[in-house]
C-alpha cells in the first residue's frame, strides 16, 4: 500500500507551544479516529477529512471531536465547507490541550513551503461580545478575529464561540462562508455536543481563524473523478451529486426545497409541536395545525421569500446542493427553526427570526435551547413553574399560549416570542439555574415540570435534545446521540431489530464524518466513498474494519440510561398508536401499541431493554467482531 501521510499541530494552550506530528493513513484515517486515537479527554480536536481541497462535493466540512462534557462521553460535531480553507494551513488536525490563561484565538496559517505558523493572540471577550454596528457576541468576536488577528494575504474562515459557550455546556462552534476579504451571512454550526464551551471553558479559546496558500496533491481532476462515478453508477460526478442531493437543493415533488421546506412540507400529521404535546392528539388535530398555522403561514411565507426567489447559497465550497436556504441574512434550516419554533409556540417567520438570530448570537445550539425552552414554555402555560421562579422580567407575559385551538399565527407567536427571548437570556446568564441545563434543572424544579422535559440521558449528568422526528430511532440507547447516527425511518421494527439497524447507521455515519463527508450527499458517498479514496490514493484502506473498531470502541465507553422523562413515554405511545390509527395490521406493532396503552412505563423499559439488547447484537454483527 502506498504510504499517505497526513499533518497535525499538537497545541498546548496552556504554554503556546506547538508540535508538528504526521501520522500514516493506516495509522489515523480521518478526524473522529484522530481524536478517539488521543484518548485523553482533556484534548479537544478539530480537522477535515482526508480528500479535503478536491473537488468531490460535500468533501469539505469540519469535524470537531472529543469528549463531551454535555453528552458525557465521546461526541463529534461538523460544520459544512471550512474544510477548503483548512486545507490551506497544510495539516489535517488541530488537537488542543492545557488552558490559556486568559481568553485567546489560535492563529493557524499555512504556508507554500514550510511548516504552517500557529500562535495564541489574547481577546478582550467582554469587549469582542460586544455590539457593534448591530452585530454581537458570536457575529461580533467573528468579525474581531477576521479583521485584526489575520495579518497574512488571502481571506481566511473563523471558528468562535459565543457567550453561552463560557456559561453553559451547550455553547456551539460557528463560522460564517467568507469570500474576496467579505464575511457573508452564511454561516454553520458544529452545534451539537457543545464544542464551543469546551473550547473555552477547558482550553481558553475562543476563536480559531486559518487560511494560507499550502499545497498538496488534492483530487482537481474532474475526469478522474468522473471515472470513479462513472464506474459506479453510469453518471458523471455532477450528475450524480444532483440527484443525491435533490431534497436539498429543490425538490420538484414538494415545490420546495432544503430541510425547512421538504420537511415542512412532507412531515404534516406526524410533526411535532408545543413541546411534544401533539403526540398525544388525534390525527386530525394534528393535521388541522399543520394545515392552518405551518403550510398556510410558517411554510408559506418560506417559500414565497426563499423559494420563489431562489435565495440559496452554500456552506463555503462550490456544492451543487446549494441547501443553504436564505431570507436576507436569515439562514433556515429545519431543526433549530422547530425547536424554535413550533415546539415552543411559534409559527411565523418573523418571530423565528429573531429568536434564532439571537440564539446564534448567544451561540447557542440551537437545537438544545429550543428544547429546553420550549419545556419551560408548556410549563408556564400549564402553571408548574412561575415567571417568578425563573427570574423573568415582570413586563415579560407570564403565561405562553400553548393550545392550537384559536391560536392566530402571527398574535399568539409575538406574545411567545416575547417570553421565549427572555428565556433565551436567562439561559445564557452566567449562574442562572436554567444555564445548568435541562436535566438538572428537572431535578431542581419538580416531579411535575420533569414530566414535561424530553432530553436523552447519559451517563450520571450527560444529556441531549434529540432530533426532532417522532420516531423510536431517534431515542435509542446508543453511544452518540442528538444526531443522525442511528435509524430514523418511521416504518415499524420490532425493538430489537430497530437496535441493529441503529447501529448499522452509526456504523455508516462515521465513515462520512470521519471523511469530512456531508452525509445530504450520503446517496452516492456511502456507496462510493472507499473506492473513491483507495483509488485516487493508491491505498487499500480497509474502511469497514477500520470503522467497526472505532464503533465498537465508541460504544465501550457510552453509557446509556433508561428514559428519565414521562414525556418520551407518551411519545413512544403516541407513535405506536398513531401507525394502528393509519392502518397498520402488524400484530407486534399492535401488541406494543396495546401494551403502552395499559402501562406506559413498564412498556417503556421493556421496549427500551429490547432496543438495547438489539444494539448490542447489532455491534456484535459488525466487520472483524
Amino acid at each position: 500500500m502506498k504510504t499517505v501521510s497526513q499533518h497535525a499541530i499538537l497545541l498546548d494552550a496552556g504554554s503556546g507551544s506547538c508540535e508538528l506530528a504526521s501520522f500514516d493513513v493506516s495509522e489515523v484515517l480521518g478526524p473522529v479516529d484522530f481524536a478517539w486515537r488521543q484518548g485523553a479527554p482533556n484534548v479537544t480536536c478539530v480537522g477535515s477529512g482526508i480528500l479535503a481541497g478536491g473537488i468531490v462535493p460535500g468533501s469539505n466540512r469540519l469535524v470537531f471531536a472529543g469528549h463531551s462534557e454535555l453528552w458525557g462521553g465521546f461526541y463529534t460535531s461538523a460544520l459544512g465547507g471550512a474544510g477548503l480553507l483548512w486545507d490551506g494551513t497544510g495539516i489535517s488536525f488541530l488537537a488542543i490541550r492545557g488552558r490559556a490563561s486568559r481568553p485567546c484565538a489560535v492563529v493557524l496559517a499555512g504556508q507554500k513551503d514550510g511548516f504552517p505558523s500557529c500562535r495564541l493572540v489574547p481577546v478582550d471577550l467582554d469587549e469582542a461580545f460586544r455590539e457593534k454596528d448591530g452585530e454581537s457576541g458570536f457575529y461580533s468576536l467573528q468579525r474581531h478575529v477576521f479583521e485584526n488577528l489575520w495579518e497574512r494575504q488571502g481571506t481566511p474562515r473563523v471558528l468562535a464561540v459565543g457567550p453561552a459557550a463560557r456559561s453553559t455546556m451547550f455553547g456551539a462552534v460557528g463560522s460564517s462562508r467568507t469570500t474576496q476579504g467579505e464575511i457573508t451571512a452564511v454561516d454553520d454550526w458544529a452545534g451539537r455536543g457543545g464544542f464551543g464551551s469546551r473550547l473555552l471553558q477547558k482550553h481558553n479559546i475562543c476563536a480559531i481563524v486559518f487560511g494560507g496558500d499550502f499545497e498538496d496533491e488534492d483530487l482537481t481532476d474532474r475526469a478522474e473523478a468522473d471515472g470513479y462515478f462513472q464506474k459506479r453508477f453510469s453518471k458523471k460526478m455532477l450528475v450524480e451529486d444532483l440527484e443525491a442531493t435533490t431534497k436539498y437543493r429543490f425538490d420538484p415533488a414538494w415545490k420546495s426545497g432544503g430541510t425547512f421546506g421538504v420537511n415542512y412540507s412532507s412531515l404534516q400529521a406526524i410533526m411535532l409541536s408545543f413541546n411534544y404535546r401533539s403526540v398525544a392528539w388525534p390525527r386530525e388535530r394534528r393535521q388541522d395545525l399543520w394545515k392552518r398555522l405551518v403550510c398556510d403561514h410558517y411554510l408559506e411565507q418560506f417559500n414565497v421569500e426563499t423559494i420563489d426567489r431562489k435565495q440559496f447559497s452554500h456552506c463555503g465550497e462550490p456544492c451543487p446542493a446549494v441547501c443553504k436556504k436564505m431570507n436576507g441574512p436569515f439562514k433556515k434550516d429545519y431543526e433549530p427553526y422547530h425547536t424554535l419554533g413550533p415546539q415552543l409556540g411559534v409559527f411565523d417567520q418573523r418571530v423565528a427570526e429573531r429568536l434564532n438570530r439571537r440564539s446564534d448570537a448567544l451561540g447557542f445550539d440551537g437545537i438544545q435551547i429550543g428544547g429546553l425552552i420550549s419545556w419551560l414554555m408548556e410549563c408556564l402555560a400549564d402553571g408548574v413553574i412561575s415567571a417568578e421562579t425563573l427570574g423573568l422580567p415582570p413586563n415579560v407575559p407570564a403565561r405562553p399560549v400553548f393550545d392550537p385551538d384559536g391560536f392566530d399565527a402571527v398574535r399568539d407567536s409575538n406574545h411567545n416570542g416575547s417570553i421565549a427571548l427572555s428565556l433565551l437570556e436567562l439561559c445564557a446568564t452566567p449562574g442562572h439555574p436554567l444555564s445548568r441545563g435541562m436535566r438538572q434543572a428537572a431535578r431542581d424544579l419538580g416531579p411535575e415540570a420533569a414530566a414535561r422535559a424530553v432530553y436523552l440521558a447519559n451517563g450520571p449528568e450527560g444529556w441531549m435534545v434529540p432530533n426532532q422526528y417522532w420516531v423510536p430511532g431517534m431515542l435509542a440507547p446508543m453511544p452518540i446521540m442528538g444526531k443522525y447516527f442511528t435509524d430514523y425511518n418511521r416504518d415499524f421494527r420490532p425493538p430489537r431489530e430497530l437496535g441493529a439497524r441503529c447501529v448499522e447507521r452509526m456504523f455508516q455515519e462515521i465513515i462520512t464524518e470521519n471523511a469530512g463527508m456531508c452525509r445530504f450527499h450520503r446517496g452516492w458517498s456511502e456507496k462510493l466513498w472507499p473506492e473513491l479514496v483507495n483509488g485516487h490514493l493508491c491505498t487499500a484502506i480497509d474502511y469497514p474494519a477500520v470503522h467497526a473498531g472505532l464503533c465498537r470502541a465508541i460504544r465501550a465507553q457510552a453509557a446509556p440510561v433508561f428514559w428519565e422523562c414521562r414525556r418520551i413515554f407518551e411519545m413512544l405511545a403516541g407513535y405506536f398508536a398513531s401507525l394502528v390509527e393509519e392502518g397498520s395490521a402488524d400484530p407486534t406493532l399492535r401488541q406494543w401499541a396495546d401494551r403502552f396503552a395499559a402501562d406506559a412505563a413498564g412498556a417503556a423499559r421493556a421496549y427500551w431493554e429490547e432496543l438495547r439488547a438489539g444494539t448490542e447484537e447489532g455491534f456484535a454483527r459488525l466487520p472483524g467482531a
